[in-house]
Protein backbone atom coordinates (compact mmCIF):
# COMPACT_ATOMS: atom_id res chain seq x y z
CA UNK A 1 0.00 0.00 0.00
CA UNK A 2 1.40 3.19 -0.87
CA UNK A 3 0.13 6.91 0.09
CA UNK A 4 1.65 10.25 -0.51
CA UNK A 5 2.05 12.90 2.25
CA UNK A 6 3.46 16.57 1.64
CA UNK A 7 5.69 17.24 4.68
CA UNK A 8 8.86 19.12 3.89
CA UNK A 9 8.99 22.68 2.54
CA UNK A 10 12.69 22.74 0.68
CA UNK A 11 14.86 25.74 -0.35
CA UNK A 12 14.60 27.03 3.40
CA UNK A 13 18.04 27.76 4.98
CA UNK A 14 19.34 28.01 8.09
CA UNK A 15 17.39 30.59 9.74
CA UNK A 16 17.62 34.40 8.70
CA UNK A 17 21.17 34.17 8.21
CA UNK A 18 23.91 33.64 5.19
CA UNK A 19 26.99 31.38 5.76
CA UNK A 20 28.91 33.15 3.47
CA UNK A 21 32.31 33.87 4.42
CA UNK A 22 32.87 37.67 5.05
CA UNK A 23 35.29 37.25 1.97
CA UNK A 24 33.49 35.66 -0.01
CA UNK A 25 31.92 38.43 -1.56
CA UNK A 26 34.99 40.40 -2.67
CA UNK A 27 36.83 36.88 -3.35
CA UNK A 28 34.36 37.18 -6.98
CA UNK A 29 36.37 39.97 -7.81
CA UNK A 30 39.54 39.78 -5.93
CA UNK A 31 40.56 36.37 -5.22
CA UNK A 32 40.70 36.76 -1.34
CA UNK A 33 39.16 36.91 1.58
CA UNK A 34 38.94 39.94 3.94
CA UNK A 35 40.36 40.30 7.35
CA UNK A 36 38.54 39.67 10.45
CA UNK A 37 36.31 42.84 11.15
CA UNK A 38 33.73 40.86 13.30
CA UNK A 39 30.72 38.45 12.80
CA UNK A 40 27.99 40.65 12.14
CA UNK A 41 27.15 43.73 10.26
CA UNK A 42 24.03 46.34 10.11
CA UNK A 43 23.26 47.71 6.72
CA UNK A 44 19.96 50.42 6.50
CA UNK A 45 19.28 48.78 3.45
CA UNK A 46 20.41 44.81 3.53
CA UNK A 47 18.89 44.28 -0.26
CA UNK A 48 20.76 46.90 -1.96
CA UNK A 49 24.10 44.78 -1.55
CA UNK A 50 22.29 42.54 -3.79
CA UNK A 51 21.24 45.10 -7.10
CA UNK A 52 22.48 43.71 -10.17
CA UNK A 53 23.33 46.78 -12.47
CA UNK A 54 22.19 46.62 -15.93
CA UNK A 55 24.29 45.82 -19.02
CA UNK A 56 24.20 46.05 -22.76
CA UNK A 57 24.68 42.88 -24.58
CA UNK A 58 28.35 44.08 -25.32
CA UNK A 59 29.01 44.52 -21.93
CA UNK A 60 27.49 41.18 -20.50
CA UNK A 61 29.64 39.45 -23.25
CA UNK A 62 32.86 41.32 -21.90
CA UNK A 63 32.05 40.13 -18.45
CA UNK A 64 31.83 36.70 -19.19
CA UNK A 65 35.06 36.37 -21.28
CA UNK A 66 37.04 38.58 -18.58
CA UNK A 67 35.11 36.04 -15.94
CA UNK A 68 36.63 32.99 -17.10
CA UNK A 69 39.77 33.43 -15.97
CA UNK A 70 38.95 33.78 -12.47
CA UNK A 71 36.56 31.35 -12.24
CA UNK A 72 38.83 28.35 -11.54
CA UNK A 73 40.64 30.54 -9.04
CA UNK A 74 36.73 31.48 -7.00
CA UNK A 75 35.77 27.34 -7.33
CA UNK A 76 38.80 26.47 -5.72
CA UNK A 77 38.73 29.05 -2.94
CA UNK A 78 35.35 28.62 -1.88
CA UNK A 79 34.33 26.83 1.35
CA UNK A 80 33.01 23.19 1.56
CA UNK A 81 33.20 20.27 3.80
CA UNK A 82 31.04 21.85 6.74
CA UNK A 83 31.23 20.53 10.28
CA UNK A 84 28.74 22.21 12.84
CA UNK A 85 29.53 21.92 16.47
CA UNK A 86 27.66 23.37 19.19
CA UNK A 87 29.17 25.65 21.97
CA UNK A 88 27.89 24.72 25.75
CA UNK A 89 29.35 28.27 27.11
CA UNK A 90 26.10 29.84 28.68
CA UNK A 91 28.14 32.78 28.85
CA UNK A 92 29.54 33.53 25.45
CA UNK A 93 28.85 35.40 22.82
CA UNK A 94 28.58 32.12 20.07
CA UNK A 95 26.22 29.18 19.56
CA UNK A 96 28.38 27.35 17.05
CA UNK A 97 31.69 26.42 15.50
CA UNK A 98 31.70 26.27 11.80
CA UNK A 99 34.63 23.99 10.86
CA UNK A 100 35.42 23.67 6.60
CA UNK A 101 38.23 23.86 4.18
CA UNK A 102 39.01 26.79 2.12
CA UNK A 103 41.65 28.79 0.93
CA UNK A 104 42.80 31.29 3.83
CA UNK A 105 44.10 34.78 2.66
CA UNK A 106 47.67 34.93 1.11
CA UNK A 107 48.03 31.32 0.53
CA UNK A 108 47.94 28.89 -1.80
CA UNK A 109 46.74 25.87 -0.09
CA UNK A 110 43.19 24.65 1.16
CA UNK A 111 43.50 24.69 5.00
CA UNK A 112 41.04 23.94 7.99
CA UNK A 113 39.35 27.02 8.89
CA UNK A 114 36.35 28.08 11.26
CA UNK A 115 34.03 30.33 11.75
CA UNK A 116 31.81 31.37 14.77
CA UNK A 117 27.76 31.80 14.83
CA UNK A 118 26.63 34.53 17.15
CA UNK A 119 23.68 33.56 19.31
CA UNK A 120 21.83 36.72 18.77
CA UNK A 121 21.37 37.60 15.03
CA UNK A 122 19.15 40.81 14.10
CA UNK A 123 17.15 40.21 11.29
CA UNK A 124 17.91 43.97 9.57
CA UNK A 125 21.35 42.78 9.37
CA UNK A 126 23.39 41.23 7.09
CA UNK A 127 25.28 38.46 8.96
CA UNK A 128 29.12 37.84 7.66
CA UNK A 129 30.85 35.32 9.24
CA UNK A 130 35.03 35.81 9.29
CA UNK A 131 36.85 33.01 8.37
CA UNK A 132 39.89 32.04 11.19
CA UNK A 133 42.51 29.72 10.53
CA UNK A 134 42.61 26.95 12.78
CA UNK A 135 46.79 25.89 12.06
CA UNK A 136 49.46 28.06 12.49
CA UNK A 137 51.83 28.12 9.57
CA UNK A 138 51.54 24.75 8.27
CA UNK A 139 52.80 23.50 4.62
CA UNK A 140 50.52 20.67 3.59
CA UNK A 141 51.55 20.20 -0.17
CA UNK A 142 54.38 17.36 -0.35
CA UNK A 143 58.14 18.76 -1.23
CA UNK A 144 58.49 19.99 -4.81
CA UNK A 145 54.70 19.33 -5.40
CA UNK A 146 55.79 15.68 -5.57
CA UNK A 147 52.67 13.08 -4.88
CA UNK A 148 52.96 9.32 -4.73
CA UNK A 149 51.43 7.63 -7.20
CA UNK A 150 48.32 6.46 -5.19
CA UNK A 151 47.70 10.21 -4.45
CA UNK A 152 48.22 11.49 -7.91
CA UNK A 153 45.53 9.06 -9.33
CA UNK A 154 43.26 9.72 -6.89
CA UNK A 155 43.58 13.35 -7.60
CA UNK A 156 42.80 12.50 -11.36
CA UNK A 157 39.44 10.53 -10.22
CA UNK A 158 38.27 13.81 -8.03
CA UNK A 159 38.87 16.25 -10.48
CA UNK A 160 41.02 18.19 -7.93
CA UNK A 161 43.31 21.11 -9.16
CA UNK A 162 43.77 22.76 -5.51
CA UNK A 163 46.38 22.03 -3.34
CA UNK A 164 47.19 21.74 0.46
CA UNK A 165 44.73 19.80 2.57
CA UNK A 166 41.37 18.57 0.62
CA UNK A 167 39.80 16.60 2.47
CA UNK A 168 39.50 15.46 6.41
CA UNK A 169 37.94 13.13 9.00
CA UNK A 170 36.68 14.98 12.05
CA UNK A 171 35.11 12.78 14.84
CA UNK A 172 32.79 15.68 17.10
CA UNK A 173 32.77 14.04 20.35
CA UNK A 174 36.63 14.16 21.41
CA UNK A 175 37.52 16.95 18.64
CA UNK A 176 39.56 14.83 16.40
CA UNK A 177 40.54 16.21 13.16
CA UNK A 178 42.48 13.36 11.23
CA UNK A 179 43.67 14.33 7.34
CA UNK A 180 46.63 13.70 4.80
CA UNK A 181 49.33 16.46 4.43
CA UNK A 182 52.75 16.51 2.96
CA UNK A 183 53.16 12.50 1.90
CA UNK A 184 52.15 11.95 5.61
CA UNK A 185 49.06 11.82 8.22
CA UNK A 186 48.54 14.45 10.61
CA UNK A 187 46.27 15.03 13.72
CA UNK A 188 44.95 18.00 15.97
CA UNK A 189 41.80 18.23 18.73
CA UNK A 190 39.31 21.46 18.80
CA UNK A 191 36.42 20.79 21.39
CA UNK A 192 35.79 17.91 22.81
CA UNK A 193 36.48 18.00 26.53
CA UNK A 194 39.46 20.14 26.07
CA UNK A 195 37.51 23.19 24.81
CA UNK A 196 37.80 25.52 22.05
CA UNK A 197 40.91 27.03 21.16
CA UNK A 198 41.24 30.69 20.71
CA UNK A 199 44.58 30.79 18.50
CA UNK A 200 46.42 28.81 15.83
CA UNK A 201 47.85 25.39 16.23
CA UNK A 202 50.18 23.30 15.05
CA UNK A 203 49.08 19.74 14.18
CA UNK A 204 51.28 16.47 15.00
CA UNK A 205 52.78 13.96 12.47
CA UNK A 206 51.35 10.30 12.87
CA UNK A 207 54.42 8.10 12.20
CA UNK A 208 54.86 5.34 10.60
CA UNK A 209 56.52 2.04 10.08
CA UNK A 210 54.69 1.40 7.03
CA UNK A 211 56.20 1.95 3.19
CA UNK A 212 54.39 4.17 0.78
CA UNK A 213 51.39 6.28 1.43
CA UNK A 214 48.40 5.75 3.54
CA UNK A 215 45.24 6.44 1.77
CA UNK A 216 41.71 7.00 2.85
CA UNK A 217 42.15 7.87 6.68
CA UNK A 218 39.11 7.37 8.74
CA UNK A 219 38.59 7.72 12.35
CA UNK A 220 36.94 5.25 14.31
CA UNK A 221 33.76 6.52 15.41
CA UNK A 222 33.56 4.17 18.35
CA UNK A 223 36.73 4.91 20.10
CA UNK A 224 38.44 7.55 18.69
CA UNK A 225 42.23 6.18 19.97
CA UNK A 226 42.11 3.83 16.58
CA UNK A 227 42.35 5.26 12.94
CA UNK A 228 42.66 3.02 9.72
CA UNK A 229 44.28 3.72 6.57
CA UNK A 230 44.81 1.88 3.26
CA UNK A 231 48.25 1.09 2.79
CA UNK A 232 48.91 -0.89 -0.40
CA UNK A 233 45.91 -1.81 -1.25
CA UNK A 234 45.11 -3.36 2.16
CA UNK A 235 43.59 -2.05 5.21
CA UNK A 236 45.19 -1.18 8.68
CA UNK A 237 44.31 0.09 11.29
CA UNK A 238 46.26 2.24 14.30
CA UNK A 239 46.41 3.27 17.86
CA UNK A 240 46.96 7.52 17.84
CA UNK A 241 48.08 7.60 21.51
CA UNK A 242 50.26 4.22 21.46
CA UNK A 243 51.20 4.26 18.07
CA UNK A 244 50.68 0.75 17.53
CA UNK A 245 49.78 -0.56 14.23
CA UNK A 246 47.80 -3.76 12.75
CA UNK A 247 48.05 -5.04 9.29
CA UNK A 248 44.16 -6.12 9.50
CA UNK A 249 43.66 -7.69 5.33
CA UNK A 250 46.38 -10.11 3.27
CA UNK A 251 44.89 -9.61 -0.12
CA UNK A 252 47.61 -7.55 -1.59
CA UNK A 253 51.33 -8.98 -2.31
CA UNK A 254 53.13 -5.29 -2.68
CA UNK A 255 54.78 -6.92 -5.66
CA UNK A 256 55.61 -4.71 -8.51
CA UNK A 257 54.13 -6.65 -11.55
CA UNK A 258 49.89 -5.85 -12.02
CA UNK A 259 49.43 -8.94 -13.72
CA UNK A 260 50.90 -11.12 -10.93
CA UNK A 261 49.00 -8.97 -7.79
CA UNK A 262 45.26 -8.36 -8.71
CA UNK A 263 43.64 -8.39 -5.02
CA UNK A 264 42.86 -5.01 -3.02
CA UNK A 265 40.83 -4.43 0.11
CA UNK A 266 38.83 -1.15 1.32
CA UNK A 267 39.97 0.64 -2.30
CA UNK A 268 37.69 1.38 -4.74
CA UNK A 269 37.99 0.49 -8.38
CA UNK A 270 38.32 2.80 -11.32
CA UNK A 271 35.16 2.35 -12.25
CA UNK A 272 33.56 2.77 -9.11
CA UNK A 273 35.38 5.97 -9.02
CA UNK A 274 35.14 7.08 -12.04
CA UNK A 275 31.12 6.60 -12.76
CA UNK A 276 29.73 6.60 -9.76
CA UNK A 277 31.52 8.54 -7.34
CA UNK A 278 32.69 6.44 -4.48
CA UNK A 279 36.28 7.17 -3.10
CA UNK A 280 36.77 4.90 -0.49
CA UNK A 281 35.85 0.81 0.36
CA UNK A 282 35.07 0.23 3.66
CA UNK A 283 33.04 1.78 6.26
CA UNK A 284 33.32 1.50 10.06
CA UNK A 285 30.65 0.34 12.29
CA UNK A 286 29.23 3.21 14.35
CA UNK A 287 29.39 1.52 17.63
CA UNK A 288 31.53 -1.49 19.33
CA UNK A 289 30.53 -4.47 21.04
CA UNK A 290 32.20 -6.10 24.69
CA UNK A 291 32.64 -9.88 25.03
CA UNK A 292 34.04 -11.92 26.97
CA UNK A 293 34.90 -11.71 30.90
CA UNK A 294 37.83 -10.12 30.48
CA UNK A 295 35.36 -7.26 28.68
CA UNK A 296 37.01 -7.16 25.63
CA UNK A 297 36.26 -4.63 23.01
CA UNK A 298 35.31 -5.59 19.61
CA UNK A 299 35.37 -2.99 16.71
CA UNK A 300 34.02 -3.62 13.22
CA UNK A 301 34.77 -2.87 9.50
CA UNK A 302 32.83 -3.15 6.36
CA UNK A 303 34.86 -3.79 3.48
CA UNK A 304 34.78 -4.45 -0.47
CA UNK A 305 37.23 -6.78 -1.68
CA UNK A 306 38.19 -6.60 -5.56
CA UNK A 307 39.75 -9.45 -7.81
CA UNK A 308 40.56 -7.95 -10.93
CA UNK A 309 42.43 -10.89 -12.11
CA UNK A 310 40.19 -11.21 -15.51
CA UNK A 311 40.40 -7.19 -16.01
CA UNK A 312 42.01 -6.23 -18.91
CA UNK A 313 45.73 -4.52 -18.08
CA UNK A 314 46.56 -1.87 -20.24
CA UNK A 315 49.76 0.09 -20.65
CA UNK A 316 50.15 4.05 -20.59
CA UNK A 317 53.53 5.74 -21.35
CA UNK A 318 54.93 7.66 -18.24
CA UNK A 319 54.95 11.44 -17.95
CA UNK A 320 58.14 11.39 -17.24
CA UNK A 321 59.68 11.16 -20.60
CA UNK A 322 62.72 10.51 -19.75
CA UNK A 323 62.39 7.97 -17.98
CA UNK A 324 61.41 5.84 -20.80
CA UNK A 325 58.85 3.78 -19.43
CA UNK A 326 55.05 2.30 -19.38
CA UNK A 327 52.80 2.36 -16.61
CA UNK A 328 50.52 -0.62 -16.01
CA UNK A 329 46.79 -0.53 -15.19
CA UNK A 330 43.40 -2.32 -14.75
CA UNK A 331 41.29 -1.37 -17.19
CA UNK A 332 37.53 -2.81 -17.72
CA UNK A 333 37.24 -1.92 -21.29
CA UNK A 334 33.37 -1.49 -22.65
CA UNK A 335 31.75 -5.08 -23.34
CA UNK A 336 35.07 -6.81 -21.49
CA UNK A 337 34.62 -8.09 -17.80
CA UNK A 338 34.79 -6.20 -14.64
CA UNK A 339 36.26 -7.25 -11.39
CA UNK A 340 34.97 -9.46 -9.15
CA UNK A 341 33.62 -8.76 -6.17
CA UNK A 342 32.38 -8.98 -2.14
CA UNK A 343 31.91 -7.26 1.37
CA UNK A 344 33.33 -8.93 4.07
CA UNK A 345 34.29 -7.89 7.64
CA UNK A 346 37.26 -7.17 9.62
CA UNK A 347 37.59 -7.25 13.37
CA UNK A 348 39.70 -6.45 15.84
CA UNK A 349 39.30 -7.02 19.90
CA UNK A 350 41.53 -4.53 21.99
CA UNK A 351 41.74 -4.75 25.91
CA UNK A 352 41.62 -1.73 28.65
CA UNK A 353 44.49 -0.27 27.80
CA UNK A 354 43.83 -0.35 24.02
CA UNK A 355 46.24 -2.66 23.29
CA UNK A 356 44.54 -4.76 19.84
CA UNK A 357 45.02 -8.78 21.05
CA UNK A 358 43.37 -10.24 18.31
CA UNK A 359 42.17 -9.67 14.66
CA UNK A 360 40.00 -12.02 12.18
CA UNK A 361 38.35 -11.57 8.77
CA UNK A 362 35.12 -12.85 8.11
CA UNK A 363 33.20 -13.36 5.12
CA UNK A 364 29.72 -13.85 4.16
CA UNK A 365 28.22 -17.31 4.95
CA UNK A 366 27.33 -18.23 1.52
CA UNK A 367 29.41 -16.83 -1.55
CA UNK A 368 28.63 -13.19 -2.91
CA UNK A 369 28.01 -13.87 -6.10
CA UNK A 370 25.62 -16.94 -4.59
CA UNK A 371 23.49 -14.75 -2.71
CA UNK A 372 23.33 -11.72 -5.29
CA UNK A 373 24.12 -13.33 -8.37
CA UNK A 374 23.05 -10.18 -10.75
CA UNK A 375 25.02 -7.76 -8.56
CA UNK A 376 27.95 -6.35 -10.92
CA UNK A 377 28.25 -2.56 -8.76
CA UNK A 378 28.71 -2.26 -4.78
CA UNK A 379 27.94 1.80 -6.07
CA UNK A 380 27.29 3.03 -1.98
CA UNK A 381 27.68 1.07 1.53
CA UNK A 382 27.71 1.51 5.27
CA UNK A 383 26.35 1.27 8.52
CA UNK A 384 23.08 1.86 10.00
CA UNK A 385 23.49 4.74 12.93
CA UNK A 386 22.75 1.75 15.71
CA UNK A 387 25.06 -0.54 13.97
CA UNK A 388 22.88 -3.47 13.52
CA UNK A 389 22.92 -3.51 10.11
CA UNK A 390 25.23 -3.16 7.36
CA UNK A 391 24.05 -2.20 4.33
CA UNK A 392 25.10 -2.12 0.34
CA UNK A 393 23.46 -0.47 -2.56
CA UNK A 394 23.62 -3.48 -5.54
CA UNK A 395 23.87 -2.13 -9.05
CA UNK A 396 23.41 -4.53 -12.13
CA UNK A 397 25.54 -4.17 -15.09
CA UNK A 398 23.43 -1.94 -17.61
CA UNK A 399 22.26 0.01 -14.05
CA UNK A 400 18.43 -0.32 -14.62
CA UNK A 401 17.77 -2.80 -11.50
CA UNK A 402 18.96 -1.09 -7.85
CA UNK A 403 18.75 -2.59 -4.73
CA UNK A 404 19.38 -1.62 -0.55
CA UNK A 405 20.48 -4.89 1.39
CA UNK A 406 20.53 -5.00 4.72
CA UNK A 407 23.37 -7.41 6.18
CA UNK A 408 23.21 -8.29 10.21
CA UNK A 409 27.28 -8.61 11.22
CA UNK A 410 26.08 -11.87 12.43
CA UNK A 411 25.81 -13.21 8.39
CA UNK A 412 29.93 -12.99 8.63
CA UNK A 413 31.83 -15.97 9.54
CA UNK A 414 35.27 -16.59 10.22
CA UNK A 415 37.38 -16.94 6.52
CA UNK A 416 39.35 -20.19 6.48
CA UNK A 417 40.61 -22.31 3.67
CA UNK A 418 39.80 -25.13 5.82
CA UNK A 419 36.01 -26.35 4.81
CA UNK A 420 35.06 -28.23 7.52
CA UNK A 421 35.77 -25.42 10.05
CA UNK A 422 33.97 -23.23 7.14
CA UNK A 423 30.99 -25.61 7.71
CA UNK A 424 30.88 -25.54 11.48
CA UNK A 425 30.83 -22.14 11.36
CA UNK A 426 27.79 -21.79 8.70
CA UNK A 427 25.73 -24.23 10.98
CA UNK A 428 26.43 -22.12 14.07
CA UNK A 429 24.82 -19.10 11.84
CA UNK A 430 21.29 -18.66 13.68
CA UNK A 431 18.27 -19.75 10.57
CA UNK A 432 16.51 -16.69 11.12
CA UNK A 433 19.73 -14.49 10.32
CA UNK A 434 19.44 -13.53 6.40
CA UNK A 435 19.71 -10.27 4.49
CA UNK A 436 16.97 -8.03 4.02
CA UNK A 437 16.24 -6.71 0.82
CA UNK A 438 14.17 -3.53 2.00
CA UNK A 439 14.46 -1.11 -1.09
CA UNK A 440 14.06 -1.77 -5.08
CA UNK A 441 14.46 0.17 -8.37
CA UNK A 442 13.62 -0.84 -12.07
CA UNK A 443 13.68 0.91 -15.10
CA UNK A 444 14.04 0.98 -18.23
CA UNK A 445 16.46 3.64 -19.21
CA UNK A 446 19.20 3.71 -15.86
CA UNK A 447 19.44 4.49 -12.63
CA UNK A 448 21.39 7.49 -11.08
CA UNK A 449 23.61 6.95 -8.23
CA UNK A 450 22.82 9.36 -5.49
CA UNK A 451 23.94 9.85 -1.75
CA UNK A 452 20.17 10.34 -0.04
CA UNK A 453 19.79 7.00 1.91
CA UNK A 454 19.04 8.15 5.61
CA UNK A 455 18.08 5.32 7.48
CA UNK A 456 15.89 6.53 11.05
CA UNK A 457 16.59 4.52 14.48
CA UNK A 458 15.16 1.55 15.08
CA UNK A 459 12.99 0.79 18.65
CA UNK A 460 14.47 -2.52 20.46
CA UNK A 461 12.68 -5.76 19.32
CA UNK A 462 11.36 -4.03 15.73
CA UNK A 463 10.94 -5.40 13.28
CA UNK A 464 10.50 -2.52 10.62
CA UNK A 465 12.44 -0.18 9.16
CA UNK A 466 11.97 3.57 8.43
CA UNK A 467 14.50 5.45 5.53
CA UNK A 468 13.96 8.35 3.48
CA UNK A 469 15.27 7.45 0.35
CA UNK A 470 15.18 9.82 -3.23
CA UNK A 471 13.86 7.94 -6.46
CA UNK A 472 12.93 9.34 -9.80
CA UNK A 473 12.11 5.89 -11.49
CA UNK A 474 8.16 6.15 -10.08
CA UNK A 475 7.43 9.47 -11.71
CA UNK A 476 10.10 10.54 -13.90
CA UNK A 477 11.28 12.94 -11.44
CA UNK A 478 13.00 12.84 -8.30
CA UNK A 479 11.41 12.96 -5.11
CA UNK A 480 12.19 12.28 -1.67
CA UNK A 481 10.17 9.36 -0.05
CA UNK A 482 9.68 8.17 3.45
CA UNK A 483 9.87 3.87 3.32
CA UNK A 484 9.00 2.04 5.81
CA UNK A 485 10.55 -1.73 5.15
CA UNK A 486 9.33 -4.73 6.91
CA UNK A 487 12.03 -6.99 8.29
CA UNK A 488 10.80 -11.01 7.71
CA UNK A 489 12.77 -13.77 8.35
CA UNK A 490 12.47 -16.58 5.95
CA UNK A 491 14.74 -19.36 7.99
CA UNK A 492 17.85 -20.95 6.09
CA UNK A 493 19.85 -23.72 6.78
CA UNK A 494 23.33 -21.99 6.01
CA UNK A 495 25.30 -25.27 5.78
CA UNK A 496 23.55 -26.11 2.50
CA UNK A 497 23.92 -24.58 -0.54
CA UNK A 498 22.36 -21.48 -1.26
CA UNK A 499 20.01 -20.65 -4.36
CA UNK A 500 17.63 -17.90 -4.11
CA UNK A 501 13.55 -19.17 -4.68
CA UNK A 502 10.99 -17.00 -6.62
CA UNK A 503 10.27 -14.12 -4.58
CA UNK A 504 13.27 -14.34 -2.05
CA UNK A 505 15.19 -11.44 -3.54
CA UNK A 506 12.33 -9.17 -3.48
CA UNK A 507 11.44 -6.13 -1.31
CA UNK A 508 9.99 -7.17 1.84
CA UNK A 509 6.56 -5.54 2.60
CA UNK A 510 6.63 -1.96 2.68
CA UNK A 511 4.73 1.47 2.61
CA UNK A 512 6.07 4.16 0.88
CA UNK A 513 5.07 8.09 1.57
CA UNK A 514 6.01 11.06 -1.11
CA UNK A 515 8.08 13.80 1.23
CA UNK A 516 8.09 17.30 -0.32
CA UNK A 517 5.12 19.01 -2.83
CA UNK A 518 4.33 17.73 -6.36
CA UNK A 519 6.77 18.55 -8.83
CA UNK A 520 9.38 19.57 -6.49
CA UNK A 521 12.45 17.60 -8.25
CA UNK A 522 15.44 16.65 -5.43
CA UNK A 523 17.70 16.24 -7.92
CA UNK A 524 18.44 20.15 -8.53
CA UNK A 525 19.01 20.33 -4.74
CA UNK A 526 22.57 19.72 -2.41
CA UNK A 527 21.39 16.65 -0.12
CA UNK A 528 23.13 18.62 2.76
CA UNK A 529 21.43 16.78 6.44
CA UNK A 530 18.84 15.78 8.32
CA UNK A 531 18.57 17.16 12.07
CA UNK A 532 18.47 14.88 14.42
CA UNK A 533 15.40 14.88 16.09
CA UNK A 534 13.49 12.16 18.36
CA UNK A 535 13.82 8.54 17.78
CA UNK A 536 11.36 8.44 13.79
CA UNK A 537 10.12 12.38 13.52
CA UNK A 538 11.36 13.98 10.86
CA UNK A 539 12.27 17.61 11.68
CA UNK A 540 13.42 18.76 8.50
CA UNK A 541 15.78 18.28 5.66
CA UNK A 542 18.41 20.78 4.62
CA UNK A 543 18.54 21.76 1.25
CA UNK A 544 20.50 24.34 -0.83
CA UNK A 545 19.69 25.01 -4.68
CA UNK A 546 22.33 23.88 -7.08
CA UNK A 547 22.71 26.75 -9.65
CA UNK A 548 23.50 24.28 -12.67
Amino acid sequence: TWREVEVDQPKKGLGNFSLNSEGAERMATTGTPTADRGDAAATDDPAARFQVQKHSWDGLRSIIHGSRKYSGLIVNKAPHDFQFVQKTDESGPHSHRLYYLGMPYGSRENSLLYSEIPKKVRKEALLLLSWKQMLDHFQATPHHGVYSREEELLRERKRLGVFGITSYDFHSESGLFLFQASNSLFHCRDGGKNGFMVSPMKPLEIKTQCSGPRMDPKICPADPAFFSFINNSDLWVANIETGEERRLTFCHQGLSNVLDDPKSAGVATFVIQEEFDRFTGYWWCPTASWEGSEGLKTLRILYEEVDESEVEVIHVPSPALEERKTDSYRYPRTGSKNPKIALKLAEFQTDSQGKIVSTQEKELVQPFSSLFPKVEYIARAGWTRDGKYAWAMFLDRPQQWLQLVLLPPALFIPSTENEEQRLASARAVPRNVQPYVVYEEVTNVWINVHDIFYPFPQSEGEDELCFLRANECKTGFCHLYKVTAVLKSQGYDWSEPFSPREGEQRVTTASRQHQGPPGWDAASADWLSILKGSCLRLIGVLLSVCLA
